[in-house]
């Protein structure tokens, strides 16, 4: 079986092509997976939720991909942006796109796997998109403490009986995915470690968790 590093290795590009509409040789397959995910709208949400914030911050951006939410983000004025992915191919060609850019110094892409590591550098505000869709109980339950009280947004499908959830479920073995997982309210809640904080917020109808009073305000 692949892990999901392979998986991305060799999944990112089209998926990033077809989620934010930069390609025309896209399959049918990814072209509908697509109109499900609402990546955009999912980018743009979690923008309007910790742009206010970022200011002067550093910003932990987790399943960075090639980088979208990182480089939109700059506008807010962070600090510095720490853009992590699984997958080498992702950060290769997120470099490439900062150089192009020149935002380099803004901008820290590395290629890491977040199960693997045991503490995270120095920073402010982590956010994950579309991030611990792909973490088994063990792993999520490892980078709540990681996060310890540092504030966090994650994007949140929601494990009910549901035709986006049914239809996820057949891409994601169409796609020989190695591992997609959802959690249940209750189940989010038990994996966070005791005494922490964890909200469900919607913003333009998508569903985000996390433990800021400033973040539910907006």
């Amino acid at each position: 079986m692949r892990t999901q590093k392979e998986y991305w290795n060799k999944k990112i590009s089209e998926w990033t092509k077809a989620s934010y509409g930069k390609g025309s040789d896209i399959s049918l397959t990814e072209r509908i997976a697509t109109y499900f995910r609402s990546v955009d709208k999912r980018k743009d949400a979690a923008l309007q939720l910790v742009g206010p914030l970022a200011k002067n911050k550093i910003v932990l951006d987790l399943g960075c991909g090639l980088g979208e939410f990182s480089f939109e983000l700059l506008r807010y004025q962070p600090k510095k942006v720490l853009a992590y992915d699984i997958s080498e191919i992702a950060i290769v060609e997120a470099k490439r796109i900062a150089k192009k850019l020149k935002t380099n110094s803004k901008i820290e892409f590395r290629a890491v796997d977040v199960a693997r590591l045991k503490k995270f550098p120095r920073f402010d505000i982590a956010v994950g998109l579309g991030f611990i869709d792909y973490l088994n109980t063990p792993q999520l339950r490892h980078l709540f403490k990681l996060i310890d009280n540092k504030t966090y947004l994650f994007s949140y499908f929601e494990k009910k009986a549901s035709l986006f959830n049914l239809l996820h479920k057949i891409y994601i073995k169409l796609q020989n995915c190695p591992g997609a997982y959802k959690y249940t309210r209750t189940e989010i809640k038990k994996l966070i470690p005791t005494g922490t904080k964890l909200s469900f917020l919607k913003k333009n109808g998508l569903l985000f968790i996390n433990n800021s009073k400033r973040l539910n305000q907006s």
